[in-house]
This record gives structure tokens, C-alpha cells and sequence, in this order.
């Protein structure tokens, strides 16, 4: 569900329970089902065309631990990408981006861990380079709003 400045969704993939059989090791995997639910909403700033906006990202699946992904960002005069990202008992993130013009994005993000994997990662580096060719003919997910 979405409307001009919020969306909210859910999502089950696999809704149908499978079986996988592997003959190399005689064993049976079971896919799980999976849950998510993703949410946000965009909130203008002032009089300016920039934006703030928070969203989240729940995800829950049997017999693992629920993960929240919650982050904010703002777009500054429609050019400029800043943002910020927290996962419950896990990371933290930081975006910037840049669209270069209408249809070319440019961004950098970087994700450090703050569990005890930090001890052999040090944090992801993440360049996203996102070229549009028929913008106006594409629909959108709601999160791109």
C-alpha cells in the first residue's frame, strides 16, 4: 500500500512450503517461511524542495533471530543523497549520493559491523553507479519516491 508520501508492504516469498532433496549427502533441506515488512514515509522540509526520509525493514523467519534495519535520509536539492542506517545488534551504515542528471546516480556507502565479526571485517565499501534509460516509462517501487 502507498500513497504520494508513505508505503507500507509485507511480504511472505516461498509462501509454499518445499522440500529440497540433495543426493550428495542424503539429507533434506526445508525452505522456512519468511517474513517482511517494510515501511516509510516522506516528510518535506520547509518551504525547499528537500526531504527527509525514514523507513524501515523488519525480517523475521523461524528458529533465527528478527532483524530491524531502520535508517533516515534526506535529499538536498534534489541532488544530494545523505543517509543513515542502524541494524538491531548488528551494523551501522552511512550513504552519500549524488544524481549527476536525470537519469545517472552516483553513491557511496560504508557499513561497519558491531558484532564480534568486527574482529576479521573492518566494514564494506559500496559504490553504486544507477543509470536510468526510460525513466519516465518504468514503474517505480514506492521506496523511490
Amino acid at each position: 500500500m502507498h500513497s504520494k508520501r508513505k508505503y507500507l508492504g509485507a511480504s511472505i516469498p516461498n509462501f509454499l512450503r518445499v522440500d529440497h532433496f540433495d543426493e550428495e549427502i542424503q539429507s533434506v533441506a526445508v525452505e522456512r517461511l519468511h517474513l517482511f515488512v517494510i515501511g516509510g514515509w516522506v516528510f518535506p522540509m520547509g518551504k525547499s524542495n528537500n526531504l527527509f526520509k525514514p523507513a524501515f525493514l523488519l525480517k523475521h523467519v523461524s528458529g533465527a533471530p528478527l532483524i530491524l534495519d531502520v535508517s533516515a535520509n534526506f535529499l538536498l536539492f534534489e541532488k544530494l543523497r545523505l543517509g543513515a542506517s542502524w541494524r538491531w545488534d548488528d551494523s551501522v551504515s552511512g550513504i552519500i549520493g549524488f544524481q549527476v542528471n536525470r537519469n545517472l546516480l552516483f553513491s557511496y556507502s560504508y557499513d561497519y559491523t558491531t558484532t564480534e565479526l568486527q574482529r576479521f571485517n573492518s566494514g564494506t565499501h559500496e559504490l553504486t553507479l544507477r543509470f536510468e534509460l526510460f525513466k519516465d516509462k518504468i514503474v517505480k517501487s514506492p521506496r523511490f519516491f
